[in-house]
């Protein structure tokens, strides 16, 4: 299959051009990802701006945010599907098109419903470009790299947060919040026609066509154990990511009496360690090879550890601490979860294997604030709370541990 012919090409060090094309594929998924990730945060960072063009109260503002995951989690669930039937020649640079087009064309409504619609479009632009860079990259990559080009990939997420919480505010003082949307809205536009020029599905030669996937080729691994434990371990590390950025800065403030500075240390420590988590973790992969397993279980169990130290910590500087550890373990994770999840079916299924994964675990994000809300109302207490952000990776613990790597057969 696609995976054989991939790997023999660029396993073959005379197909110079092969090889270094995969780091174009490699700079490609990485700027996608950022991308889609500070145009999502665009209106975290100027919602409060924007107030009096919606005649809206600041705590209705959130609505455009369900609006954009709504979106988000059909195109995940979706697109992953129509990209391994079509093509990430086509799918890729179209949807980076559509990201631009709809970020640029919020800049210019004024209503709420079509505020609704454009967020709700731009969710679903936003919701392809994860698996579709996971899928180029993984049909580039040979497995014995794709642990760290994964990983490499991935780090346009914290990257991305960083940069939209540090740019768009510089950016307000000199320009309007509809302004920002439509310049970030242009230079995407510009990168999804630079994609247009230079994505390729993967290697190829007559005798290795790039396959096609079907829908019925997704059924044999909705029906197995082994994806079903993977997706349901990326539940509980997304569980784990949303919880401490959704909840830190709140409860921090609330029951430890920081400010809003000092919480925000913690925070940025986080995000910034955070980067150098899915590189490292995706190298190390690779370096110890399969089984996978064993490595994601001691990530998840620092994951777990980490999340209940720090919610009976009081001291600022060890909160920093731990923050850090926790940034480069909980965002690092999601390079073994895709990268075991790529290895169990093959190249040209990954983008639906991805897909649905990711619109799988994203749910955790919709009912972690409510768990962790319910425990902290009804205890106030700081340690419990994170000790129910701990319950999420303590079980993907025990669930990848039971993992059977191993190539799902089509037709099983």
């Amino acid at each position: 299959m696609l995976e054989r012919h991939a790997s023999t090409l660029i396993g073959d060090s005379s197909v110079e051009p092969v090889r270094r094309y995969r780091w174009v594929v490699l700079l490609v998924g990485w700027s996608v990802l950022f991308l889609s990730v500070v145009n999502r945060l665009i209106w975290a960072n100027v919602a409060t701006a924007a107030t009096g063009a919606f005649h809206l109260p600041i705590a209705a503002l959130g609505s455009f945010v369900t609006a954009f995951y709504v979106g988000y989690v059909v195109a995940n669930a979706i697109n992953g599907v129509a990209t391994d039937r079509f093509g990430v020649r086509f799918i890729l640079p179209g949807s980076v098109l559509f990201l631009g087009i709809f970020t640029y064309l919020f800049g210019e409504v004024r209503t709420v419903a079509a505020g609704m619609v454009v967020q709700c479009l731009l969710g679903l632009a936003a919701g392809v470009d994860f698996a579709t860079g996971i899928k180029i990259v993984s049909a580039w990559f040979t497995p014995q790299y794709r642990g760290r080009a994964i990983g490499v990939v991935i780090t346009g997420l914290p990257a991305g947060i960083v940069a939209a919480n540090t740019l768009i505010p510089a950016l307000l003082p000199h320009f309007s919040w509809d302004s920002i949307y439509r310049i970030f809205g242009s230079a995407t536009i510009v990168v999804s026609l630079i994609c247009f020029l230079v994505v390729r599905d993967a290697p190829r030669t007559a005798s290795a066509p790039v396959s096609r996937s079907s829908l019925r080729d997704v059924v044999p691994f909705l029906s197995n154990r082994n994806f079903w434990i993977v997706c349901f371990a990326g539940f509980g590390g997304v569980w784990a990511l949303t919880g401490f950025m959704f909840w830190t800065n709140a409860l921090m403030q609330k029951h430890l009496g920081y400010t809003a500075v000092q919480s925000g240390v913690v925070a940025a420590v986080y995000g910034a360690v955070a980067i150098v988590g899915p590189p490292v973790l995706g190298a190390c992969s690779d370096w110890l090879g399969r089984p996978r397993k064993w490595l994601a279980a001691v990530v998840f169990i620092a994951i777990t550890l980490c999340l209940v130290v720090f919610g009976g910590l009081t001291e600022l500087r060890t909160m920093a601490i731990v923050a850090g550890v926790l940034g480069f373990c909980s965002v690092g994770c999601f390079t073994l979860v895709v990268t075991m999840l790529t290895e169990l079916v093959e190249v040209d299924l990954a983008a639906s294997a991805v897909g649905l994964n990711n619109a799988f675990a994203q749910l955790a994000g919709v009912i972690m604030p409510v768990a962790v809300g319910i425990v902290f109302r009804e205890t106030s207490s700081f340690f419990l709370a994170f000790l129910t952000l701990a319950a999420g990776p303590l079980v993907s613990v025990i669930l990848v541990m039971t993992l059977r790597e191993g190539l799902i057969q089509r037709g099983s």
